[in-house]
């Protein structure tokens, strides 16, 4: 390889990682060459024409602070008489804005994670969702408010699905409230969402009501989910309602499969992934049911690059995650009959637990 062809890869090998992560997408020859430390301004710039040229790239005019140490791009040059950045009196220094030929690349921008909801599964104190908070607000750049949607002990409601629907409902109207109380306050994003085990079938519900026919919502991770495979995730992409899904299914995971013999209306989502092909189901060959929200995991998935992070800020085009799959077979639910067994010994045994559980609700709310 000659000694242009490395330089060239190299080059469009920065140029893939900038689309992908969604960054400085805008530059000159100069700040994109002294990031590199290239000296081959001319080579690269030409390198730069040939992606405009092909549609990849689009050339920006601007004007510059002509002040070394700042440099930076100006709002505009028309009557400008100071930089806004570093304060310089462009008069009293007698110097003027200075003309820089732009870069800008065709991609998408990153986004930042304004605000999320995070709804647990069943029977859970969760106490993954303080730590959860915690991260989010400590590791990321900026500050996301975070909301813990907790809807209470669930016993023998899981199998009637009208207690589900009954739950979804005190769910949607609390996921609109908070819409509405972020919009006062300016923060007018879409909530992101995480939704974990039965917290998923809540959801799924809440987009399928015609109650809540106008929330939309960001960005959504589903981790155990006991959603249908065949849930019509592609109709609320379309609809806009969701701005995307990311479905982490866990292969060691013992509960779902469990949940779809007992709990009416729910499905393997979370083992076997959801047949929307727009849909990123992500497999991780090593987790359980809730290792999700171990702590290790958790900062893991959610640090700076990390796989949920990632998610969640960085264009999708260009968003490649290890481990994603498609589901290729038409899922079919289980026949009702086949099912009538295992449901009823489910509420025979929680009948059975029910003074306890009644007595726990008592004295552990």
């Amino acid at each position: 390889m000659s000694a242009m062809d490395f330089r060239r890869e190299r080059w469009a090998s920065e140029i893939l990682s900038r689309l992908e992560l969604g960054n400085n997408l805008e530059f000159t020859v100069a700040q994109f060459a002294r990031q590199l430390g290239d000296h081959d301004v001319a080579g690269l710039e030409k390198f730069l024409d040939e992606l405009v040229d092909a549609g990849s790239a689009a050339h920006v005019p601007a004007y510059i602070c002509p002040v070394s140490s700042c440099a930076r791009p100006l709002p505009s040059a028309d009557a400008l008489t100071e930089c806004p950045y570093c304060r310089t009196d462009y008069r009293e220094h007698a110097i003027s804005p200075a003309f820089a030929q732009f870069y800008r690349l065709n991609g998408q921008l990153s986004r930042d994670i304004r605000w999320m909801i995070v709804i647990h599964g069943m029977n859970s104190r969760a106490p993954w969702q303080e730590a959860f908070t915690w991260e989010i607000t400590s590791r990321l750049k900026h500050s996301a408010p975070v909301l813990i949607y907790k809807y209470g002990w669930a016993t023998i409601e899981v199998l009637l699905t009208f207690t589900h629907r009954r739950m979804a409902k005190r769910l949607g109207r609390r996921i609109s409230l908070a819409i509405d109380q972020a919009a006062q306050v300016g923060r007018t994003e879409r909530p992101d969402v995480i939704a974990h085990s039965f917290g998923t079938r809540l959801l799924s519900l809440v987009l399928d009501d015609p109650e809540f026919a106008d929330l939309k919502l960001g960005r959504i991770i589903t981790a155990g989910s006991i959603v249908r495979p065949d849930f019509d995730w592609a109709r609320h992409l379309r609809e806009d309602r969701v701005e995307a899904l990311f479905n982490h299914v866990a292969a060691k995971d013992t509960a779902v499969p469990f949940a779809e013999w007992t709990i009416p209306g729910s499905g393997p989502g979370g083992k076997i992934g959801y047949t929307s092909p727009e849909v990123f189901n992500v497999r991780n060959s090593s987790f359980g049911h809730s290792d999700f929200f171990l702590y290790q995991n958790m900062a893991e998935l959610i640090k700076k690059n990390g796989l949920w992070y990632s998610f969640l800020t960085r264009p999708l085009g260009f968003f490649a995650p290890q481990g994603r799959f498609s589901v290729e077979k038409r899922w079919r639910a289980k026949s009702p009959v086949v099912m009538f067994v295992p449901r009823l010994a489910m509420a025979l045994l929680f009948l059975v637990a029910l003074p306890f559980s009644a007595l726990r609700r008592i004295f552990d709310p």
